[in-house]
């Protein structure tokens, strides 16, 4: 495809080889990368985003499943990328039946969350999209488990409380670490809004996993100073 051929193009320009290795190794060497850093990725991606045509969902799709089928771990943070800069192009449907794969093509933490942060949440503040985190929730993958509980990470005062306890809690006594990890995220990030209520959840179980409950108290202890 011309236009991730283009993008490759910009990456190598850009590139710092001598970075490759230790961005690949602290990912764990899921992916090679180039060894473009996140800010000149964002901006080189920001530029050429902006010359290719995309003018409908098809489009983005097709376009991220191009830039999927590379190698190198910056065009994996470029789907991201342009999926974020065309959410007004997308609804509800692109939640509900494409994401999930676009998700798991790749999947590390890295990834899950850009996705979760930068186009999963704001889609789901759009759109009613509650009957998809249920069904990741349920689904027994720890990267689509991750996605759901932490699908609502940011939003302040606007956090749906219930929804989102709701949604750990099955997951409490789990001890894959990023799912627990996802969980001690969420309820960190509601504690400054909603202390009371992750106190109250802390509190009445006791099974919680130590990962998930360390960040939990981080967040209600950062209260007290």
């Amino acid at each position: 495809m011309d236009a991730v051929n283009k993008l490759r193009h910009v990456f190598t320009t850009v590139a710092v080889p001598a970075d490759a290795a230790p961005m690949a190794e602290y990912m764990k060497h899921v992916a090679p990368f180039l060894g473009v850093k996140t800010d000149v990725r964002r901006r080189m991606v920001r530029q050429w985003c902006a010359q290719v045509p995309l003018a409908s969902a098809d489009d983005v799709i097709t376009l991220a499943h191009h830039l999927l089928a590379e190698p190198e771990r910056e065009f994996h943070y470029a789907v991201a990328d342009v999926t974020a800069s065309r959410l007004k192009l997308l609804d509800a449907s692109f939640v509900e039946c494409h994401a999930e794969h676009l998700l798991l093509k790749h999947p590390w933490w890295d990834t899950v969350d850009l996705w979760g942060s930068d186009v999963i949440n704001p889609l789901c503040v759009r759109h009613d999209c509650t009957a998809t985190m249920w069904q990741w929730n349920a689904s027994g993958n720890r990267w689509l488990i991750r996605a759901s509980i932490q699908h609502q990470r940011g939003r302040k005062r606007d956090y749906d409380v219930e929804l989102i306890l709701a949604l750990c809690t099955p997951h409490i006594t789990d001890g894959e670490f990023f799912v627990a990890k996802a969980i001690g995220w969420a309820l960190r990030d509601m504690a400054k809004y909603q202390p009371v209520r992750v106190r109250q959840f802390v509190d009445a179980h006791p099974q919680l996993s130590a990962v998930a409950r360390r960040e939990a108290l981080r967040g209600l202890d950062r209260l007290d100073t």
